[in-house]
């Protein structure tokens, strides 16, 4: 059967079927049952689909009609559902999967080979349960047409769509490379932050900082934006405290430049990070885990409808962790409450407001910087233990933060959305501050001085978003546009520094940090407050050419200003980005594409001779890559190659180094001209690869070159035509976790483990007192082990082994810190 007459017997079927049912409805019709049939076809059989959103009943008479099976549906049931339709290859079983997605009801078959729905069981391993049913369904909120981007209760590594690119996509229509961490993959790995996730996500790595959070790379640059539910919050720093992943349903990491999304920052990445939303179903979730080193920690979630009607729904999340370190003296404690509500405003209009706070609070081993660093570049090999921070050393962070959406559905081609988020960060610091450089001979080290800070920073956000379908040429088109808007303050920042006087001098190799005397906070200085603001415009065309073939086309227009109290301002205006990309669908599970995409880095604040200000650096990302689906959706792979080249990097003027005679802040002059290469390949593999093994494996190359980099005499430095000092990935890097649930009478318990191989880093240090002074971190590898048992139907219990073997290594080529020794968790989940 052609392809067009296909799809018209199929709309046909759907309509006839359809109006069946609403006529039985309409006239009152006794039996509550309504049964629809065709001609029978094998349920293994896959055929092409193509059912729109829209209500269930329809979608499933729909389905019914094209397929040719027997289906009874009762009305009750499917009564003010909807589904995200079904459009692709798929068997029976598949197909039902899918349109049922969110609506808390499966399909079942029984031995007539007759077709039902019922709600969907919740208990694993019931006897109800047999070889004829469906695999469990996700129970999402039954008026999100968006869900199949939700991962949480699929039990699956795959993310079956995403949000990070603005609208919902399959990772097949997303030409660029991306990452996605579900739900399921996070409780396997007990990974409870941020950190700990971007650690096990493909190509990210880390430079350590000692206060809550890390700086992160991808592709040899920064990860500077980060964003909830698609908002762009600025950097790290922007975000407050990183939200606990208790409260996120996944975490999707784009690596390449994000320019479209986010307009400025550095061609890294970009990391989204989705919160729970509420289920329509009532849900209780009750965590508790104890680990190595006093870690202790308790997390609750809820969720449900609160009226009959299922109009109003709610979740709220708690959580609380008391934990002590591998290193001495440091002590987080680490309070997480994060609430929603959520109301259908009428058919086709949803609203939600929620709130977070939560509060990092450290006590003791809190130092500036990391470990001392050796003067010659040798290992110190100093005790994985060592703290220089002692136990009045002290960090907080606390953030309060109120956020809303309303998304409105006019018709199921369009929709509007808009979003907005306020936040209030408080932090205060007391951070012990020591010399950097360590002779490996004597093992003397100098403490110079406390370093005490008090800072309060504030953030509005707002974004819009316009996504469509139209029909032009024959053929459906997508289309979004929007705008953001993003106001970061830093209301007051406040210093004071406590020297030692003299300096306080230990050996590194026999450290008694609390001997150290204690220094004592005076009176703060004068505040100091900074303000900037990044807005934009956003559009993007995704044209059918024909029928496996799309062309995408979109760009943004920036505009970024900075001013502090000092007087010193700058800004970038009308800054466009352009984006272009092509997808050609080469069969039902492979699609290939080419895309091409910039960001640029402000630099205003530097001057050239002329007295005007530098122009930006713009990193401009080319890749190309083959993705496929397996499975339904159930197993995601993709590989692909990139090339970023950032250009334009400021760079000193050789005619003015020191005195810039138009520049109205002083210093030397500025010019254009320094370019960073970086270029490799990214392949990655998602899901269940067999019944029952779920697979998550990433592996990376990446080679990073500083084509051009002068200095102030226009010489070439060091680092022109070598590898670029700021590069923090190393050349391999390969992250893998598997879990396989055990078959038959060992169905109970489920085991897995997974291993991280690193090539060599370096990093050149072109300041050390001898000079220059190359750091290495050797190639390694760290293995993970993991083993739960359901003890019943609520209750499972899980081990988790971290580096197994108790590697001994850096956690970056500055040996800034040393990573985690072997460690214990055993965590007891209970639902209900």
């Amino acid at each position: 059967m052609q392809q067009g007459n296909h799809k018209h017997m199929l709309r046909r079927k759907g309509s006839v079927v359809a109006l069946q049912l609403a006529l039985m409805v309409m006239a009152g019709v006794s039996s509550s049952m309504s049964t629809y049939a065709a001609e029978p076809a094998a349920i293994n059989n896959k055929q092409t689909y193509n059912i729109p959103a829209g209500p269930l009943d329809k979608a499933l008479a729909a389905f019914a009609g094209a397929s040719g099976i027997n289906l009874s549906l009762n009305p009750t049931l499917t009564s003010g559902l909807q589904s995200a339709g079904l459009q692709g290859s798929y068997g029976v079983k598949e197909g039902f999967n899918r349109l049922l997605t969110g609506s808390g009801l499966e399909a079942v078959v029984d031995g007539s080979g007759n077709w039902k729905l019922r709600k969907a069981t919740a208990l694993q391993g019931s006897a109800e349960k047999s070889n004829t049913t469906l695999p469990e369904v996700s129970v999402v909120a039954a008026h999100d047409r968006d869900s199949r981007a939700i991962s949480e209760g699929t039990r699956s590594y795959a993310a079956r769509a995403v949000t990070i690119g603005k609208g919902e996509q399959s990772l097949r229509e997303t030409p660029q490379s991306v990452s996605v961490v579900t739900r399921q993959r996070m409780d396997d790995q007990n990974l409870t932050t941020l950190d700990s996730v971007l650690m096990q996500t493909t190509g990210v790595t880390r430079q350590f900082r000692n206060f809550g959070h890390s700086v992160y790379y991808s592709r040899g640059f920064s990860i500077s934006n980060f964003m909830l539910d698609g908002v762009p919050m600025g950097d790290y720093g922007g975000i407050g405290v990183a939200p606990d992943t208790a409260m996120l349903d996944r975490i999707e990491v784009l690596r390449g430049a994000p320019g479209l999304l986010v307009g400025n920052g550095d061609p890294g990445g970009t990391v989204n990070m989705a919160r729970k939303r509420p289920l329509a179903e009532k849900q209780i979730q009750v965590i508790a885990r104890a680990g190595s080193w006093d870690y202790y920690r308790l997390d609750g979630d809820i969720t449900g409808s609160l009226n009959d009607a299922g109009t109003l729904r709610g979740r709220l999340v708690a959580g609380y962790e008391d934990r002590h370190y591998f290193y001495d003296e440091a002590q987080t404690k680490l309070p997480l409450l994060y609430g929603i509500l959520e109301a259908d405003i009428g058919t086709n209009t949803v609203a939600a407001i929620g709130i977070r706070y939560q509060d990092h609070k450290q006590n003791g081993g809190r130092w500036v910087g990391g470990l001392p660093l050796s003067s010659d570049g040798s290992d110190l090999k100093l005790s994985r233990s060592t703290s220089l921070g002692p136990s009045w050393t002290s960090y907080e962070s606390e953030v309060k933060e109120i956020f809303g959406d309303v998304t409105r559905h006019f018709n199921d081609d369009w929709k509007l959305k808009l979003s907005a988020t306020h936040q209030r960060v408080t932090r205060t610091d007391a951070a012990m501050q020591r010399s950097t450089y360590v002779n490996p001979q004597t093992g003397i080290i100098s403490f110079t001085r406390m370093n005490f800070s008090e800072n309060k920073l504030e953030k509005n956000v707002a974004d819009a978003q316009l996504n469509g379908k139209f029909m032009g040429w024959g053929r459906e088109h997508e289309i979004f546009i929007g705008a953001n808007w993003q106001e970061e303050k830093t209301l007051s920042s406040r210093s004071y520094l406590a020297p030692y006087s003299p300096n306080v001098s230990a050996n590194v190799y026999d450290l008694d940090i609390s001997s150290l005397p204690r220094l004592y906070r005076g009176t703060y200085g004068p505040a100091t407050n900074q303000e900037s603001t990044t807005q934009g415009l956003y559009g993007n065309l995704r044209l059918q050419l024909v029928d496996s073939l799309k062309l995408i086309l979109g760009g943004r227009v920036s505009w970024y200003e900075f001013e502090n109290s000092s007087n010193t301002s700058y800004k970038q205006t009308r800054e466009v980005t352009p984006y272009a990309a092509l997808i050609w669908q080469i069969n039902d599970t492979w699609s290939a594409y080419g895309s091409y995409t910039d960001i640029f880095q402000p630099q205003s604040s530097a001057y050239t001779a002329a007295g005007n200000p530098l122009e930006p650096a713009v990193g401009s990302n080319y890749e190309a890559g083959i993705k496929g689906e397996f499975y339904g959706g159930k197993l995601n792979t993709s590989l692909a190659v990139f090339r970023i080249d950032q250009d334009n990097r400021a760079m000193t003027d050789p005619r003015f180094p020191t005195n810039c005679p138009a520049s109205p802040i002083g210093g030397g002059c500025s010019i254009n001209g320094g370019k960073i290469r970086s270029e490799g390949v990214d392949a990655e593999v998602n899901g269940e690869i067999l019944p029952n093994l779920q697979l998550s494996a990433g592996y990376t190359f990446n080679a990073v070159k500083n084509l051009k980099d002068r200095d102030e005499t226009g010489a070439p430095t060091a680092s022109e035509g070598n590898r670029w000092m700021g590069d923090h990935n190393p050349r391999h890097l390969l992250r893998s976790w598997a879990s396989y649930k055990l078959p038959g009478d060992w169905d109970r318990f489920t085991v897995g483990g997974g291993f991280t191989l690193q090539s060599k880093l370096s990093y050149v240090d072109l300041y050390g007192p001898a000079g220059i002074v190359t750091r290495n971190q050797h190639g390694y590898s760290v293995w993970n082990a993991y083993a739960s048992y359901r003890i019943d139907e609520h209750w499972t219990a899980a081990l988790n082994v971290n580096n197994l073997f108790d590697k001994r290594y850096y956690t970056d080529a500055l040996r800034s810190q040393y990573a985690e020794p072997q460690s214990v968790m055993l965590t007891l989940r209970g639902n209900f």
